[in-house]
C-alpha cells in the first residue's frame, strides 16, 4: 500500500471517528436537555411532551443527626411534635416513604419549603436545627449537602422539585452568596425544575412602602443570578392576592412564570379569573386547599373544593396546580391545621408495603388521582367577581382611567380601608374601567393600581347616600367583619350541590352608596 493510500485511509478513519464522537456528544446533550422542564407557548414541556406540574407542598426541617446536618420531614408530619427518626438511615427511609406515597397519590412535583431562615441580632442568616444554629455563610457546604440528599431522593422517585428559598433581599450579602452557591451546585440537576425566590411578598415583604420600581430592580437582580448560575432551570416567585399588583406587579417582573396562592372558597375563583385575565405570563397555582377535619368541614366538601378549583383553574388556562400540604400539622389556626392530604389517624402504606406512614389519606387523594383526565371547558366570570365576600352595607362606585388615552382601564385593582385601617376590602374594574366596591364599613383610605400601571394611594371623606330608609350610616351591622374570617358556608344555597353553589342574591345588596369619581393612572415604562 503506497503512502498516499495510507494517508487517505487515515484521514477517512479519523473523520469517521470524530463524526461518531460528535454525534454521540450531540445525542448526549439532547438527552440531557430533555430531562429539564422548559416553557413553550405558556406551557411546561419535558422534552417533546407537555408537562403539567401537579405539585404538593412539603415543609422540611433542619436537624442534627449523628452529629451531621440532615434535611428531615416537618416535625408535625406523622407523629405530632416528634421526630420519628434517630439515625441518618431512618431519616432517609422516612423521606423515601413520603416521596413514594406522594408519587402514588398522583403528584409529579413537590415544592420543597426550604425558606425558614432566621436572623441574628446582627442580621446574619441561619437555619435553626433541633440542636444548633447553622449559619448560611459558615455552614454553606453542610446545608447544601443535606439539601442535595433530599433532592436526589425526590429524583429517584421520579418527582420534579420546585425549590422555595429565602429571598436574598435588602442587603442580605450572606444570603445572596448562599443562594448563588445553591444555584451553582444544582445547575445540572434536572430534578429541580424551578426556583421560587419569595413566598407571598404581600404578607412577608417587611418593607411596607416598597415601590414597583424597587421590586423591578430586586427581581432583575434575581433573574440575573438565575441566568448566570442556573440557566437550565426556571424562575418564579409565589404571589398571593391580586393586590400584590400594588408592589410586586407580575407583568413588570422578569420571571419565567407566575405562581400564585389562593384559598378561601368565596375568593378563589375570582382571584383565578383575575390572574388568568390580566397577567399575560405562564400561570400556575402554587398553593390552594380547603382545610377539612371531617367534622366542621367534611372530607366530601374538601373533595368538591379540589374538583371545582382544579377544573376551573384548567378552564382558565393554568399550566400547573399545587396543593398545600402533605399532612395536617399542629396549629392553633384551623385554616392552617387541616389542609393536609393525610390526617393523624390510622396508617398509610406505600404500594410495595416497604413504608408505613402514620396518618390516613383523606378521600380527596382519590380525586387528585383522577384529575388528569379532565378536559378544560370555556372560561367564565364568577358571579361574585365584583363582591367576593358578600359585604352588603355600602357600595362605593368609581372609574379608573388611563391618563394618556382617557380610556377606562380594565382589570384595575381597588383596595379600601376603614378609618383605623382594621378592615379592608378589594374589587376590580370591568371592561369599561368602572368598579363597585362593596363594604360593611365606611372606607377612608384607598390604594389603586393595575398591571403595568403606576399606583395611587390617598385618603378621602365620602358622602354616603341612603338607598333604604331608616338606616343610620353609623349604626350598620357587621361593620367590623374582617373578610378573611367570613365563613363561605353562610353564603351557600340551602340545598347546595357543590362548594361554589352560592346564593347569588347575597352579593349585590347595599344600604348606602357613594361615588369615588374618576381616578387616573399612568403606564410604567
Amino acid at each position: 500500500m503506497n503512502n498516499l493510500l495510507k494517508y487517505t485511509l487515515f484521514i477517512i478513519i479519523t473523520c469517521f471517528y470524530f463524526s461518531c464522537q460528535n454525534k454521540e456528544a450531540v445525542q448526549y446533550k439532547k438527552s440531557e436537555e430533555c430531562t429539564f422542564v422548559t416553557l413553550q407557548d405558556n406551557v411546561f414541556m419535558l422534552g417533546q411532551d407537555t408537562f403539567f406540574p401537579l405539585m404538593l407542598n412539603y415543609v422540611v426541617e433542619i436537624r442534627t443527626v449523628d452529629n451531621q446536618l440532615v434535611i428531615s420531614p416537618h416535625v408535625g408530619y406523622e407523629i405530632l411534635k416528634q421526630y420519628e427518626s434517630t439515625t441518618i438511615a431512618e431519616n432517609e427511609h422516612q423521606i423515601r416513604g413520603h416521596l413514594k406515597l406522594i408519587k402514588e397519590m398522583g403528584f409529579n412535583t413537590i415544592r420543597i419549603c426550604f425558606d425558614r431562615i432566621r436572623r441574628t441580632e446582627n442580621g446574619l442568616c441561619y437555619y435553626q436545627s433541633d440542636k444548633q444554629k447553622y449559619m448560611v455563610s459558615k455552614d454553606e457546604k453542610a446545608l447544601i449537602n443535606g439539601l442535595e440528599a433530599f433532592v436526589n431522593l425526590a429524583g429517584e422517585e421520579n418527582l420534579k422539585v420546585m425549590l422555595l428559598i429565602a429571598p436574598p433581599i435588602d442587603n442580605s450579602a450572606d444570603l445572596e452568596k448562599f443562594t448563588i452557591a445553591i444555584l451553582q451546585h444544582f445547575k445540572n440537576n434536572s430534578t429541580i425544575f424551578a426556583y421560587d425566590f419569595f413566598n407571598e411578598p404581600l404578607y412577608f415583604d417587611k418593607k411596607e412602602n416598597r415601590s414597583k420600581e424597587a421590586t423591578i430592580k430586586i427581581v432583575n437582580r434575581w433573574a440575573y443570578l438565575m441566568r448566570k448560575n442556573a440557566p437550565k432551570q426556571l424562575f418564579t416567585i409565589g404571589l398571593a392576592e391580586p393586590i400584590e399588583v400594588f408592589k410586586w406587579d407580575a407583568e413588570l417582573l422578569d420571571i419565567d412564570f407566575v405562581q400564585f396562592h389562593t384559598y378561601n372558597p368565596l375568593r378563589v375563583k375570582s382571584e383565578i379569573f383575575w390572574y388568568s385575565s390580566y397577567i399575560k405570563k405562564p400561570l400556575m397555582i402554587g398553593e390552594t386547599s380547603l382545610p377539612a377535619d371531617g367534622d366542621s368541614i367534611s372530607y366530601i366538601d374538601q373533595c368538591q373544593f379540589f374538583n371545582e378549583v382544579y377544573q376551573y383553574a384548567r378552564d382558565c388556562g393554568v399550566c400547573g396546580f399545587g396543593w398545600w400540604e402533605f399532612q395536617d400539622v399542629e396549629n392553633i389556626n384551623f385554616d392552617s391545621r387541616y389542609t393536609g392530604l393525610l390526617n393523624h389517624e390510622g396508617l398509610s402504606y406505600t404500594s410495595d408495603s416497604s413504608h408505613c406512614i402514620v396518618g390516613e389519606q383523606k378521600p380527596v387523594v382519590e380525586q387528585i388521582k383522577l384529575s388528569q383526565n379532565y378536559i378544560p371547558q370555556k372560561k367564565y366570570q364568577p358571579m361574585n367577581y365584583f363582591n367576593m365576600v358578600g359585604y352588603n352595607n355600602i357600595c362605593i362606585k368609581g372609574k379608573i382611567v388611563d391618563e394618556a388615552t382617557n380610556k377606562g382601564i380594565e382589570g384595575a385593582v381597588i383596595r379600601g380601608w376603614n378609618l383605623y385601617w382594621s378592615i379592608g376590602q378589594n374589587t376590580y374594574t370591568d371592561e369599561n374601567g368602572n368598579f363597585t366596591l362593596f363594604t360593611n364599613d365606611k372606607m377612608c383610605h384607598f390604594e389603586i393600581s393595575a398591571p403595568k400601571m403606576d399606583k395611587t394611594k390617598f385618603d378621602t371623606i365620602l358622602i354616603y347616600n341612603a338607598l333604604i330608609e331608616n338606616y343610620n350610616i353609623d349604626d350598620l351591622p357587621n361593620q367590623l367583619l374582617e373578610y378573611q374570617k367570613i365563613n363561605y358556608k353562610t353564603f351557600l344555597r340551602k340545598n347546595y350541590k357543590n362548594i361554589f353553589d352560592f346564593d347569588t342574591d347575597l352579593f349585590s345588596q347595599s344600604k348606602f352608596e357613594a361615588d369615588l369619581g374618576i381616578i387616573y393612572l399612568n403606564t410604567i415604562n
